[in-house]
């Protein structure tokens, strides 16, 4: 885990870190399994891909990902080392194998093209507006 990235501010998934445990099942509630479904179908992922989950906050997408696609490599990134604790938690019980992270979307910690597919899902209203943009130049440099 990066330090410096440990004193920079986020919002928890669940904007307050006591709220996390309802995070997947009030996020399931809402259909989200559903979309995201949708969007792997049109991210036509082929087995060897390298793919990043950005937020991935509780892993829930991250180890779907992995479980549709055993063939590729997952990362999750998240800023929240709680999230990432619970992500870790039921990637070990669904016997998935990722790659977790700590960092935010705005500096990311990779290199340019290191990633087939970068994902990131129920996360951007967590940005703040002047750092929005950023983002998505960062993420079409992976």
């Amino acid at each position: 885990m990066n330090t410096a990235n440990s004193i920079k501010k986020y919002i928890p998934a669940a904007s307050h870190d006591w709220l996390l445990p309802f995070y997947d099942p009030f996020v399931k509630l809402l259909g989200a399994e559903g979309a995201r479904k949708k969007l792997l179908d049109q991210a036509a992922i082929q087995p060897g891909f390298r793919i990043l989950d950005v937020g991935c906050g509780t892993g829930s997408f991250a180890i779907l990902i992995k479980r549709l696609h055993p063939a590729v490599d997952v990362i999750g990134l998240d800023p929240d080392p709680k999230a990432l604790v619970r992500a870790k938690r039921k990637a070990e019980r669904a016997l998935i194998s990722i790659r977790l992270n700590q960092g935010f979307a705005d500096e990311l910690p990779y290199k340019n093209r290191t990633f087939d597919r970068v994902f990131s899902t129920f996360m951007f209203h967590h940005i703040p507006v002047d750092k929005k943009e950023r983002c998505y130049t960062r993420f079409g440099e992976c």
